[in-house]
């Protein structure tokens, strides 16, 4: 099983391959707001890097948000395009779901519920439940910035940095290999106007 993953739902656009050996590959561009330049360029190289190609890639994920809008869509056209060119099978994550992952794997949570929660915009935050094998208890709710602790009493909150393309594939192979549902490829967003 060779993995690609896209991540391209914040202000960095990054890319990963894992390989069938467990290796990552993983390059990124920090420079904001730059995906739809510099996306294929780093596909490319990190195509190099692994000795790989589009077609010997079996499994593709994209984050599909919740992030910035016109980044996921970036992201989820590339995945696309390279699912229709290659007929690899592609498949949705969101940056709910990362959260979760690597609140599981840092240790501090054990056999509880995970609460992710993202900042959107100034006025929202999205939020999603999941139970300690990350199967997702209730569907991406998005509430009022101001007011959220009225319907989240007694969080204990965790920061998670690293909603990049390589977790995002760690998080994948572990969808895959405990047969975990996974999203379609679609954009998370809700329209707060």
């Amino acid at each position: 099983m060779s993995i690609m993953t896209i991540n391209t739902s914040g202000p960095i656009c990054s890319v990963a391959i894992l390989n069938k050996k467990n290796t990552i590959y993983y390059e990124e561009n920090t420079s904001h707001n730059q995906h739809s330049e510099s996306l294929f360029r780093i596909i490319h190289s990190l195509l190099e890097q692994s000795h790989q190609s589009y077609d010997t890639i079996t499994n593709l994920a994209v984050v599909v948000g919740p992030g910035s809008f016109t980044g996921v869509r970036v992201g989820i056209s590339a995945a696309q395009g390279i699912h229709l060119a290659s007929k690899v099978t592609l498949h949705g994550i969101s940056t709910l779901e990362i959260q979760a992952y690597l609140t599981l794997n840092s240790g501090k949570i054990k056999d509880k519920e995970i609460l992710s929660v993202i900042e959107v915009s100034q006025k929202h935050i999205y939020s999603q439940k999941f139970n300690h094998k990350l199967v997702a208890l209730t569907k991406i709710q998005i509430f009022d910035k101001n007011n959220y602790s009225t319907y989240l009493p007694n969080i204990i909150p965790i920061t998670s940095d690293n909603l990049n393309a390589k977790t995002a594939a760690l998080l994948y192979k572990y969808k895959l290999e405990n047969n975990l549902p996974i999203l379609n490829p679609t954009p998370i967003y809700f329209n707060t106007i």
